[in-house]
């Protein structure tokens, strides 16, 4: 997996998918972040294995990819970050965070390990006013 994506959109993303993560997780897996890289941009997964996020934000793809990484830490970084670029790079189970003027690098867990997401289907889905909620 290799991106390019803004510091503003990530920070955003792990702002909302951390909200999710239990602070005493059962499984060490699930005090991760999946990050999934597509054409489609850069996904975001979090769970708690009672609700789950997935958000996708904007990115340059140059090599799609996945990972999982410790949400906590993770977020702190990015949020620390100036407003600038990120490039992230996955290389064996560990995910290379550079800027102009930071470099990181966390170890990461096998995608392989996150618990899986049901799909959806559109006829699955229904909408309800919030005033009759």
């Amino acid at each position: 997996m290799k991106l390019q994506v803004l510091q503003e959109n990530l920070n955003s993303g792990l702002l909302t998918a951390s909200r999710t993560i239990s602070s005493k997780a059962q499984l060490p897996i699930l005090s991760n972040v999946l990050l999934k890289a597509t054409k489609e941009g850069l996904q975001i997964l979090a769970t708690n294995l009672e609700t789950g996020v997935n958000i996708k934000i904007g990115a340059k793809i140059d090599r799609e990819g996945e990972i999982t990484i410790p949400a906590k830490i993770f977020t702190e970084i990015v949020s620390s970050l100036s407003t600038e670029r990120i490039d992230l790079e996955v290389v064996e189970n560990t995910l290379k965070l550079t800027t102009n003027s930071y470099q990181a690098t966390l170890n990461g867990l096998p995608a392989t390990e996150f618990p899986k997401f049901p799909n959806y289907s559109s006829e699955d889905l229904f909408s309800l006013p919030a005033e009759k909620l």
